[in-house]
C-alpha cells in the first residue's frame, strides 16, 4: 500500500484540505483507498475508512508535535507538507521538514503553499522558499473563496467549479502526487 502522509506541526496550514482533495480525486476515479484522520480536531469531509482492496492510504495528521510523527514519516511513501506563505509560520514548518528529512531521508517531499496571492509578501516568500527548496516539488493553492464554498457543498473544488484557478491548481497538485507515487489511473 502507498502511504500519503500530510504533515506540519503548524495548525491551520491546509493539511485537511489537501487530504480531502486527494480523497475526492480518488473518489472521482473509483479508486479504493484508506483514509485516516489522526487530527483530533476533525474537520475532514471524509470519514475515516479502511477498504480491504485499497492500494493507497491518505493520512491527515494533527497540527502539533506528536511522539509518533517520526514513525509516521518512516512509513510514508510520500510526505506532503502544506504551509501558508508566511515567514511567521516558517519555524514550525522548518521543524517539520527537519523531522521528515531526519527520519525518512529518501522519502519524497511535496510542499504545498496554501493561500498564495498576488501581493508582495507572498511573492517574497515564494522567492525565498523556492531558492531554499529548488530541487523539490512546490505546488501553490491560491487564496480563494472557492475552497470554502466547495467545502460547504461537501465536494471537491474541482467538481464545484472546474474552471476556477483553485480547481486547476488542485488538479495539478493531485496529478503531481500520483506521478511521484507512479500511480496510473
Amino acid at each position: 500500500m502507498k502511504n500519503i502522509l500530510i504533515i506540519n506541526r503548524k495548525g491551520g496550514v491546509g493539511k485537511t484540505l489537501v487530504a480531502d482533495e486527494l480523497a475526492f480525486a480518488l473518489d472521482a476515479k473509483n479508486v479504493p483507498y484508506c483514509f485516516y484522520d489522526l487530527d483530533g480536531q476533525g474537520g475532514t469531509l471524509h470519514e475515516p475508512v479502511e477498504m480491504d482492496n485499497a492500494d493507497i492510504s491518505i493520512i491527515d495528521t494533527p497540527g502539533s508535535l506528536q511522539g509518533e510523527m517520526g514513525e509516521w514519516v518512516k512509513d510514508a511513501d510520500v510526505v506532503i507538507i502544506p504551509m501558508r506563505p508566511s515567514v511567521t509560520d516558517m519555524p514550525a514548518t522548518e521543524t517539520t521538514i527537519d523531522l521528515v528529512k531526519r527520519n525518512a531521508p529518501d522519502t519524497p517531499i511535496v510542499y504545498v503553499v496554501n493561500g498564495t496571492n498576488r501581493f508582495k509578501a507572498t511573492k517574497e516568500f515564494m522567492e525565498f522558499f523556492k531558492e531554499e527548496h529548488k530541487d523539490e516539488p512546490i505546488y501553490c493553492l491560491p487564496q480563494s473563496e472557492a475552497f470554502v464554498q466547495s467545502r460547504l457543498a461537501n465536494q471537491s473544488v474541482v467538481t464545484y467549479n472546474p474552471r476556477l484557478p483553485a480547481a486547476l491548481a488542485t488538479s495539478v497538485l493531485t496529478h503531481g502526487v500520483w506521478k511521484i507515487l507512479k500511480l496510473k489511473f
